[in-house]
């Protein structure tokens, strides 16, 4: 997915706020360097609930537009991160991560698979599972050229599974395949079932981004165990990542959530709209009528997971900006 020019609509924000669920700090206070280790070893993959980042090394260029993650590589592993979204493109010869044509400073071979590789040999009943995706310049070759890097690192994954159980990845890289090859690189990233509607034109598009959100923990919860989910909380086009993450009126962990301009209450204009989602929540009431703020998908992800309890399987779930409420929410579904 590649990001595009955008003008936020201005409103007020409402008073500073703060979630476990968002997070714009480069640490967020969590520890979860072993939580794999606690799981059975005959789990398989698809009934696996595993935190992830998405577009994961788009944390250094490119502007509010552009940055995904706040947290480095090795810092979201440390925090309980399993599922990385490496995109890739040529710079002077080397593969590098980018996030559309924004360079982000970071090599595949000595950035990505290094920190991968030196984190599961110090937790070695960990794995981290790597979508590779072709993100900008030329695609000839690209498949010989991840071929050429991985070939360096006996932790990657060459099993025949698709769903291999956890034993059989323990300590390993898996490749979750995103580009074409003649050759093919762990599980094709098209077997797993994709929530990934990123589009939202507007503030407002975050209803919509929510519902696809929610309908896909509906389906990873009641749907085949055989089946790996994969669920996108991200989103861009018309609003910044940050925004659609958090609800904020900026980046800041802190920031006050942007208000909609609309009421409940007394004075109710939220009620017919219907963009204005229940999840909104109420602030600023004053004699009876409240102002209503926008929410953040990694909030109200987090808060649904919390609500649905230990044990509702809720897949791969890819987050720009996750914070440790979140993370932890999505490990505790395991």
């Amino acid at each position: 997915m590649a990001f595009s020019a955008l003008g936020m609509a201005v409103a007020a924000p409402a008073s500073a706020h703060t979630s476990e669920g968002y997070s714009h700090d480069s640490t967020i206070g969590l520890t979860n360097t072993d939580w794999m280790s606690a799981l059975p070893g005959t789990r398989p993959l698809s009934e696996l609930s595993v935190p992830a980042t998405h577009d994961t090394g788009a944390s250094r260029a490119g502007g509010d537009i552009a940055l995904t993650q706040s947290m480095s590589l090795s810092e979201q592993l440390k925090s309980g991160i399993r599922g990385w979204d490496v995109r890739l493109g040529m710079h002077e010869g080397r593969l590098k991560i980018y996030h559309g044509i924004a360079l982000q400073g970071q090599d595949f071979d000595t950035d990505v698979l290094a920190t991968a590789t030196t984190f599961l040999a110090a937790h070695p009943r960990e794995t981290v599972l790597m979508r590779i995706a072709h993100e900008t310049g030329n695609e000839t070759n690209f498949g010989d050229l991840v071929k050429a890097q991985t070939d360096k690192y006996p932790r990657i994954y060459t099993g025949a599974s698709d769903n291999p159980a956890l034993d059989a990845i323990r300590g390993k890289i898996v490749i979750l395949q995103s580009f074409s090859s003649s050759r093919d690189f762990g599980i094709p990233w098209s077997s797993l079932a994709i929530q990934d509607n990123y589009q939202v034109n507007d503030n407002w598009g975050l209803a919509k981004k929510w519902s696809a959100i929610k309908g896909q923990l509906d389906a990873s919860r009641n749907g085949p165990k055989s089946k790996t989910y994969v669920n996108f909380l991200s989103g861009s086009g018309g609003s910044f990542p940050y925004f659609v993450a958090s609800g904020h009126s900026s980046p800041g962990t802190d920031a006050p959530n942007l208000l909609t301009g609309l009421t409940r209450g007394i004075i109710n204009t939220c009620g017919g709209n219907a963009s204005c989602i229940a999840e909104f929540p109420s602030v600023n009431c004053f004699w009876g009528t409240c102002s209503v703020a926008f929410e953040g998908t990694n909030v109200l992800t987090m808060n649904e997971l919390r609500a649905r309890g230990h044990g509702s399987r809720a897949g791969l779930v890819y987050a720009d900006f996750p914070g440790r409420g979140l993370i932890q929410a999505v490990i505790d579904a395991n």
